[in-house]
This record gives structure tokens, sequence and C-alpha cells, in this order.
């Protein structure tokens, strides 16, 4: 089935977003090599210390490390170039945030347009990107994204340390000193420990960018006067989230904003008053005519067969969340909820 223009289009500018999100985030990688050589001398110095107590006979316990200054000196120095980091990622999302804003604009606006009959003038109500530009340096919960960065590089939402950052920093201390690793070794362990900060990072660039896109698109729509509702395009690729891909052509009203996830691809078609809605092979549909392995790395193998065996019908693999930071989602559901 040809797919409408505005189908298209609206996929052409989600993949050209796509391409700019990808060489942002490896600029960010870039620039975290930077805090990585930053404590590099203080974590090898640590682990070196550490095996030195054990080759004396002084075993290492979650106790001891804490009480070493050393210790405490990494994680002090840990703190201060995780906010060094994330005043530099703040001043990424903001500009990022404020371009995705004109974005979301320009691409409902072409969607709009490109929703009528061939020929026919379409005549509506732009939303200044005023309107839209003080989201900017926000995060979703309506704090500084500064102080989101801050935090969640190293805690989660109810600010306790993050399991892959500071507790992971002190188990492979205590495992590779127990274990007699080389000291270089050990520090290799730790860098690894320290990049989930890294990981936080981008996923609240991607997540608070995208936010900002998404809204600004939903509140051209609104602001046009002649779009009824917003339907959800999916990506269509074996890397589709099967949540997203089976809500894939959902309706939403136009005072809310299209659930999603973090690295999520998904964008909105406009639902024009007076114009037939363009037709496209999606969601369940366009899942059946893929093949085995393209499906199979959609679901997982427990999903799919679960699913070719008419365990569920398709629509089930949409569950619905609401985070105080991030809003409303969409996660897949899991297996064990599907056929109970």
């Amino acid at each position: 089935m040809p797919e409408p223009a505005v189908v298209i289009a609206m996929r052409e500018f989600k993949r050209g977003l796509a391409l700019r999100e990808a060489a942002q985030m490896q600029e960010m990688a870039r620039r975290w090599l930077q805090v990585e050589a930053a404590l590099d001398a203080e974590i090898t110095v640590l682990a070196q210390e550490l095996l030195e107590m054990r080759d004396l006979g002084r075993p290492v316990t979650t106790g001891k490390l804490y009480r070493m200054e050393r210790y405490q000196r990494l994680l002090a120095q840990t703190q201060a170039e995780f906010g060094k980091y994330a005043e530099y990622a703040a001043q990424e999302v903001t500009a990022r945030q404020a371009e995705m804003a004109r974005q979301g604009i320009e691409h409902a606006t072409q969607g709009i347009r490109l929703s009528y009959f061939p020929g026919v003038g379409a005549y509506f109500d732009r939303l200044p990107v005023a309107a839209v530009e003080y989201m900017a340096g926000m995060a979703g919960d309506g704090k500084p994204v500064g102080e989101l960065l801050r935090l969640r590089m190293v805690r989660d939402a109810r600010g306790a340390p993050l399991p892959g950052v500071l507790e992971r920093l002190q188990r492979t201390l205590i495992v590779g000193t127990a274990q007699g690793w080389n000291p270089r070794k050990t520090a290799g362990r730790m860098k690894n420990d320290l990049a989930g900060g890294l990981q936080q990072a981008l996923n609240i660039a991607r997540s608070e960018q995208m936010r900002v896109y998404r809204e600004a698109n939903r509140a051209q729509y609104e602001r046009s006067g002649v779009v009824s509702g917003q339907r959800r395009l999916a990506a269509h690729d074996g890397r589709v989230c099967p949540a997203c891909i089976a809500d894939e052509g959902t309706l939403y009203p136009l005072d809310v904003v299209i659930p999603d996830h973090p690295k999520g691809r998904c964008t909105s078609i406009p639902v024009v008053v007076g114009m037939p809605e363009g037709e496209w092979l999606g969601g369940e549909a366009w899942f059946a005519e893929q093949d085995d392995a393209t499906q199979r790395s959609i679901l997982g193998p427990g999903r799919l067969e679960a699913w070719n065996a008419g365990e569920f019908e398709f629509g089930a693999l949409v569950t619905r969340t609401e985070d105080q930071t991030w809003g409303a989602g969409v996660i897949p559901t899991p297996l064990r909820d599907l056929v109970n």
C-alpha cells in the first residue's frame, strides 16, 4: 500500500531528527572522555592502595572503604566532574531544545498542509515560536534541565544512588581487590561503572529534546484550528518498540502529547477537519507481513510464540505508564501479563 505524502514526509522529518541526534550523542560521548581522564589518576592510585592492603592481610570491607580518605576524595571528585559534565550537557540540551521547538512547529505545519488535497489552499493559524521556546532549558517536571542532569547522573528519582554508578563503583573496588586484580584492570572496570552517568545524561538529552519537539507539534496542531486529533506513527523496522507498533494509528486528542519512552522514534500524523484520513499499512497489519526473524527481533521469542498461538490480542502489547518527570509513556507489556 503506497503511503500518503503526509506519512512519507513525517517519516523523513523523523529520520532527519534521528541523524542529528546521533551526531549529538557521539559528541557528548567524546566529551565524556574528559571526565574519565580527570578521574583516572585517583582511581588507579586507590586501586593500588587497596591491593597493597590486601597483600598485607587487611581485607577490604564496605565499611573500611567508606572510611578511607582517598575513597571519599574520589567520590567528591566524581561528583565535581559529573557536575561539570552536567553543566556542559545542559547547555547542549537547551540549545537543541530551542531548535526542536522551531522544527516541531515547522514539521507540524508541513504535515497539516500535506493532509489537504493537492492544489487546495490550506489556511490556518501558525503558532509563534515564542509560544514553545520557553521550554528550552526546562525539564519535564518544570525544573532547570541542568538540575535534572546533576541529580539523575548519580541518583534515581527517589534520590538513591543509581545501580551502575556509585554502587557498582564500590562493588568493583571490593571484588577487584579480593581477587587480586591488577590496578589497571580495576581502574578500567571502574571507568565502565562511571559510564552509567553518561548513559543517564544521554537518555535525559534524548527525552527532554524530543519532549519539546512533540509539544511543539501538538501545540501547532491545536493552534491551527483545522486539526481535530493526532495519530501515532511508529518506525517500521526490526528495532521498533512492541508497544509503539501495537499503538500505531491510535487517535489521541490535541490536549495531550502522544506518550513515548526514552529513545522513542515515533511521531504523529494530524487529522485535518474535512479531509479524508490517509491510510497506511501500520500496526498489526505491518507486523503480520514481516518475516519471522523481524517479528522475533521486535517481540522476542516468548511474546512471538504466544501471539502466534493466539494467547493475546496485538493491542495488549501496550502498557501505559506515568512518571513524575517524564510524564505519560508506553512500555511493552511483560509476557507474564499477556498470557495470564
